[in-house]
């Protein structure tokens, strides 16, 4: 099934966006896979990830925040026909079975603008998380396996998420009859590595604390345990370029 969003402002469809990448980023950057040329939209102000079955909505820690329903939120497993508030405009989440999708339309070019309009006060821990090391230039991270049928093996996480879970799409396998096929997610962001919640009874644990679908953000020598497994989350020397 593939899925796409369609971009609105007001009552006039401006673009359709198939969702056929693994990050589709949201943003008044034209950089961005959907470029929103508008004040109230921050220059990086969200992304949607498919994990999977799964398509996930997340906020960038936008100036003006993201919406649902009228709900302001963090991180978002997508529903057909949700919609989506970023600023003025909506974006609908669409679901299409056995159909063909369309190439998405080319954002028109226009002028960036350098400052985001403050309509909140989130504004000003914006411009002090403006500095922040971006994902090119952060240290590359890596989680290995110290019990389990994999104990031993590491796995370099070099990909913008990285999932843990039973199911044949995860690439850390953890088993265990209350796991979820696709338990959690690593995300390698500027602000570093994190790991969220996604499915099933089991909760991974980070240093001992079960993790929420919130974002837990990792430390150099975590312990991550989920299942029959307990990994090592630790940064190497060298950096991604």
């Amino acid at each position: 099934m593939s899925s796409k969003l369609i971009l609105r402002f007001k009552d006039s469809i401006i673009s359709e966006y198939p969702l056929v990448a693994e990050e589709t980023s949201i943003g008044r950057k034209p950089e961005n896979a959907i470029h929103i040329d508008n004040l109230a939209v921050s220059g990086h102000h969200a992304r949607v990830l498919k994990i999977g079955s799964k398509v996930i909505l997340e906020d960038l820690g936008s100036t003006n925040g993201t919406l649902i329903d009228k709900k302001q939120i963090t991180k978002h497993i997508l529903k057909h026909g949700d919609s989506i508030l970023i600023g003025k405009h909506t974006l609908t989440y669409v679901q299409i079975e056995d159909s063909p999708v369309a190439a998405p339309s080319e954002p028109e070019e226009e002028d960036d603008m350098d400052k985001t309009m403050i309509i909140t006060p989130q504004a000003k821990e914006a411009l002090l998380n403006k500095n922040k090391p971006t994902a090119a230039t952060m240290p590359l991270a890596a989680v290995q396996v110290i019990t389990g049928s994999q104990a031993g093996k590491s796995f370099d996480l070099t990909s913008s998420l990285t999932s843990l879970g039973k199911g044949d799409s995860c690439r850390i396998k953890a088993k265990g009859f209350t796991v979820g096929k696709q338990s959690a997610v690593i995300t390698r962001r500027p602000t570093g590595y994190h790991i969220t919640h996604l499915e099933g009874l089991a909760k991974a644990k980070v240093n001992g604390t079960s993790i929420t679908s919130q974002p837990t953000t990792l430390e150099d020598s975590a312990i991550i345990e989920l299942g029959d497994m307990k990994l090592e989350f630790f940064l190497k020397k060298t950096s991604i370029f």
